[in-house]
């Protein structure tokens, strides 16, 4: 097992898009570390970050201006960039707005970073990167885009590796997979289950015999930390998650076993997409073996925690 020798302890912190799902978990994770402040970078305010003890910056990491500003005041030693525009629609449109902000705004991130010098620069790229390639999806395979974002995803990563090679940066590039938990505003299959659920709904699907693999949030935000703290990532592309291959039809069955009867699920009732994915999960054989990372939570253990703070949150629920 890897042991991280990077500390974080008294270290000033960056979470660019701090106020989104990931960004928010890995900024309460942070925040039970000894750093000596973490600083949160975002586009668009939500709720989610609201109360914790961060200090807050509006930026638009398109515009590089006003991210060299913030970095030259800020001056982090250890950046997590989750900042993204998500739409994995296939229009040819989508391209450019996709581009700048997921792969010009990583750009001018790292750039006005490295002018201020770091530590760890840990960039959160996609498992949409691989595309069709065949599964398990492992990082030596050629990345394979099939739509404008996973292509402006890919492109962000090669800049990523470039730097390494010739600028020798400690950057990193994480590909977390399928992520689940509290705080999911997203309608997800996972929070629709949960929803109908909490309502005693029925929901339709397809037969549902696709796999996917299944990560709660803490595990996946454990890896970003690990990844920081490790220099032996530095330079790599990792897969961050658990690598177990299950039924999406096997999942809402565990989902209507938890709701102990007040969930239905018609398994059937909907054909499936063209073009359907059939199967999605990685190894994670290499964040085993450079990190050290072993998730821990199983997924009744992770749904039982996420059903629970949904049922606490009927706001957010009314909300999906």
């Amino acid at each position: 097992m890897i042991q991280a020798n990077r500390s974080l302890n008294g270290k000033r912190i960056l979470v660019t898009g701090a106020n989104g799902f990931m960004g928010s978990h890995l900024i309460r994770r942070l925040l039970r570390t000894k750093a000596s402040s973490i600083y949160g970078l975002y586009l668009r305010e939500t709720s989610l970050v609201e109360g914790l003890d961060l200090e807050l910056r509006e930026v638009d990491l398109t515009q590089p201006e006003a991210v060299t500003a913030a970095i030259k005041e800020i001056r982090p030693e250890i950046i997590f960039n989750l900042a993204a525009m998500v739409n994995v629609g296939r229009d040819l449109n989508l391209a450019s707005s996709l581009f700048a902000v997921n792969t010009q705004g990583p750009i001018n991130l790292v750039t006005a970073c490295a002018a201020e010098g770091f530590e760890s620069f840990v960039h959160i790229g996609t498992c949409e990167e691989y595309g069709d390639n065949p599964t398990p999806f492992t990082e030596d395979q050629v990345p394979n885009p099939v739509s404008p974002y996973s292509a402006s995803k890919v492109a962000a990563t090669y800049f990523f590796q470039m730097l390494h090679k010739t600028q020798k940066l400690p950057v990193t590039v994480l590909r977390p997979f399928l992520t689940y938990g509290p705080h999911l505003r997203n309608r997800m299959l996972t929070t629709m289950l949960i929803k109908a659920g909490l309502k005693g709904e029925s929901l339709e699907m397809t037969s549902a015999e696709q796999t996917r693999e299944f990560n709660y949030v803490d595990d996946v935000v454990e890896g970003f930390i690990q990844a920081a703290q490790t220099p032996a990532a530095d330079g790599q592309i990792i897969n961050i998650g658990c690598g177990d291959e299950v039924k999406i039809a096997d999942m809402a069955r565990l989902v209507m076993e938890l709701f102990d009867g007040q969930l239905r699920v018609e398994l059937g009732a909907l054909p499936y997409r063209p073009g359907e994915t059939w199967h999605f999960y990685c190894s994670n054989k290499k964040a085993q073996e450079l990190l050290g990372y072993t998730p821990k939570v199983s997924l009744r253990e992770g749904l039982t925690r996420t059903i629970d703070w949904y049922r606490a949150h009927p706001e957010v629920v009314e909300a999906l």
